[in-house]
C-alpha cells in the first residue's frame, strides 16, 4: 500500500528536496508551505502531489491543514523553519522572537496534536522526524531568536518521542548539518560584527562544503522507509555526505 508523507516547509530547500524524492519513490505527498505558486510548481512536476498553502506559524494556518487531510498519515517530517537576518542581543525584538518561536516550536507540537487521529490510523507505526540544527545546542552569537527557538523545537520533539510512546508513534531528530540552502546565504552574507561566524558560513559556500538538499533528502526518506522501528527511534541521526 502507498504510504503517506506530510511535509512541512515544502517550498524550497530541504522541504521542497524531500518532496520531490517522495514523489519519485511513489509516495502520496501532502505539501504544505505559504508559497502557493511554488508549491504549484511542485505539483505540476511532481507525481502524488497534494498541496497546502497555509502559514504553519499562525494556529488559523495549522488548523486549514488539518481540515485539509482526510487519510491516514504514515510519515510525518517537520522541516519548516524560520531564519531571521541576524542582530546582536540588544537589537532582539519581541516580535522576531515570537515569530521564530511561532514557525520553529509551535507547530512540532500543535500541528502534531491535530494530526494525531490520522497518524494513528497508519498501516504501521507512525513516524515523525523533525529537523533540528547545531544551534538548536550551541549559542551563536547574533543568532539568538533561531538558537533559543530550535531548541525550543528540540525539546518539544523529546516531549513528542515521551508522549507518544504509548500510541506506537516513533519520533526523532534529525541533523542535516550544513546544506546549501537560503538559511545559509543569509548567514554567510551577514555582518561580521553581528555573526562572528560569518566567514565560517562564507569559507562553507565557496569551498564545496555544503551538502546538496537532494542528498539530504534521499537520506531523510531511507530513514523513514528502510530502518527498524527500533532504530528509528533510537539512532542519532546526523547527515553525513557518504551516505
Amino acid at each position: 500500500m502507498r504510504k503517506t508523507i506530510l511535509i512541512t516547509g515544502a517550498s524550497s530547500g530541504i522541504g521542497e528536496a524531500c518532496v520531490i524524492t517522495a514523489a519519485a519513490l511513489n509516495f502520496n505527498v501532502i505539501a504544505t508551505a505559504r508559497r502557493h505558486e511554488k508549491l504549484l510548481q511542485l505539483q505540476q512536476n511532481n507525481n502524488n502531489v497534494q498541496i497546502i498553502s497555509a502559514d504553519i506559524s499562525t494556529e488559523n494556518g495549522r488548523s486549514e491543514i488539518i481540515q485539509s487531510v482526510n487519510q491516514p498519515i504514515d510519515y510525518l517530517l517537520h522541516n519548516a523553519a524560520r531564519l531571521d537576518k541576524p542582530q546582536s542581543f540588544n537589537e532582539m525584538k519581541l516580535s522576531d522572537f515570537q515569530n521564530c518561536i511561532a514557525t520553529n516550536a509551535e507547530p512540532i507540537i500543535f500541528l502534531t496534536q491535530g494530526l494525531l487521529a490520522h497518524l494513528k490510523q497508519s498501516n504501521s507505526n507512525a513516524r515523525i522526524l523533525s529537523i533540528s540544527s547545531g544551534a538548536a545546542k550551541q549559542a551563536i552569537t547574533g543568532a539568538g531568536n533561531y538558537c533559543i527557538s530550535k531548541a525550543a523545537g528540540l525539546m518539544a520533539n523529546h516531549i513528542l518521542k515521551a508522549e507518544l510512546e504509548k500510541d506506537n508513534i516513533l519520533v526523532n531528530d534529525y541533523f542535516p548539518g550544513h546544506v546549501d540552502t537560503q538559511m545559509q546565504k543569509t548567514l554567510s552574507s551577514s555582518n561580521e560584527q553581528i555573526l562572528p561566524l560569518s566567514p565560517k558560513f562564507k569559507s562553507l559556500q565557496k569551498d564545496g562544503g555544503l551538502s546538496n538538499p537532494l542528498n539530504v533528502a534521499s537520506h531523510i526518506m531511507k530513514i523513514f522507509t528502510n530502518c527498524s522501528d527500533n532504530d528509528f527511534a533510537n539512532n542519532d541521526w546526523i547527515y553525513q555526505s557518504n551516505y
